[in-house]
């Protein structure tokens, strides 16, 4: 069952986890390609799970993970059915293979894990992004987004949200002024080294997936 309560995720496993690594997949500092989201979220009880064993491996070395097992997430797992499955489905259906594994990463807006749905309560999501705790989390979203070498994906709702966090704090300067008017939301989108396109759980559609895949691909070609 969804969990409506958005909140910090209750799970010191997970916190600690992400003390350590608030990332997935590669260091982005490392990566070549970047997904940004817009939280970590996790499943309530996500340390009930028949795979949070795997999910733990995971944050400790996503890389070694997704060349161990051949799947990038462990929501992939069969024995997973939980929220996330969707989203991280959309994204195998990229085809990547796991040669590619330490070049791709995965990072949100949002640097601890979450739990419950945002869009049913803003204030409180936006409260945790201009916290304290996410600040320099921020500043160094900021840097890797600002980085020429990297090739960056986000979804188009990302946009608002980066435009927002400007306005208060002045970071993300580069997404001030970006003119979503002037791009198509159902395709994918390229302004410079940066790509927009639909959420990977909101019914992307398979021609968005084959041009990201196909960027992805002749990025190491």
């Amino acid at each position: 069952m969804m969990n409506n309560n958005f909140q910090k995720h209750p799970s010191q496993a997970l916190i600690n986890l992400y003390n350590e690594r608030n990332f997935q997949g590669a260091n982005p500092s490392d990566a070549k390609v970047l997904f940004v989201g817009k939280d970590p979220n996790w499943a309530i009880n996500i340390e009930e799970s028949l795979i949070f064993d795997l999910v733990k491996e995971y944050l400790a070395d996503g890389v070694k993970f997704w060349k161990k097992y051949n799947i990038h997430h462990p929501f992939l797992h069969p024995k997973y059915d939980g929220e996330g499955k969707k989203y991280h489905n959309a994204i195998s259906r990229l085809n990547l293979e796991n040669n590619l594994a330490d070049k791709i990463s995965f990072i949100e807006i949002i640097g601890f894990p979450t739990t419950g749905m945002s869009s049913l309560n803003y204030k409180q999501f936006n409260e945790y992004l201009l916290s304290p705790e996410n600040k320099n989390h921020l500043i160094e979203l900021d840097k890797l987004l600002n980085d020429p070498e990297k090739q960056i994906f986000l979804f188009w709702g990302l946009i608002n949200y980066l435009k927002y966090i400007n306005r208060k704090t002045g970071l993300f300067l580069k997404f001030a002024n970006l003119d979503k008017q002037s791009m198509n939301r159902t395709d994918l989108n390229k302004v410079g080294n940066i790509y927009f396109h639909k959420h990977f759980s909101m019914g992307i559609s398979p021609e968005t997936l084959r041009k990201i895949s196909i960027e992805i691909i002749n990025k190491f070609s």
